[in-house]
């Protein structure tokens, strides 16, 4: 994982999970990776980890399992729902900053659709 300054590691790590829940590449149901693993994988300390499970879990997409740790929500519908609401977060501030700019709908929807061909997005 390649951590940017602009936001705190913690965020960026609960996102990073939450993109992998959003995208499948987290199954649900799946387990995700233990504490200690999944810290050392991101060189941080544990604890960082467990306030990001708490957030997850608090979200409900994540649950805990007592004695086999932490797994992705197996709700399928419930995923869907947060991950608009994720991305109506995301979307919406790039709303803001382009009306703020004077940007038109028009302009901004045709900035999107270029933006979504360069990043290799299908139709």
């Amino acid at each position: 994982m390649d951590f940017k300054s602009n936001e705190t590691i913690y965020s960026q790590i609960a996102d990073h999970i939450k993109k992998r829940i959003f995208s499948g590449q987290a199954a649900p149901g799946s387990r995700l990776p233990a504490i200690r693993d999944l810290a050392k994988t991101c060189q941080v300390n544990p604890n960082t980890v467990v306030r990001v499970y708490q957030e997850l879990t608090d979200e409900k997409l994540v649950y805990t399992d007592s004695t086999n740790g932490k797994f992705v929500t197996p709700d399928t519908a419930y995923i869907a729902a947060k991950r608009e609401e994720f991305l109506r977060g995301k979307a919406g501030r790039l709303v803001e900053e382009a009306r703020e700019t004077g940007m038109g709908k028009a302009e901004f929807l045709r900035l999107a659709e270029k933006l979504w061909e360069e990043k290799g997005g299908s139709a």
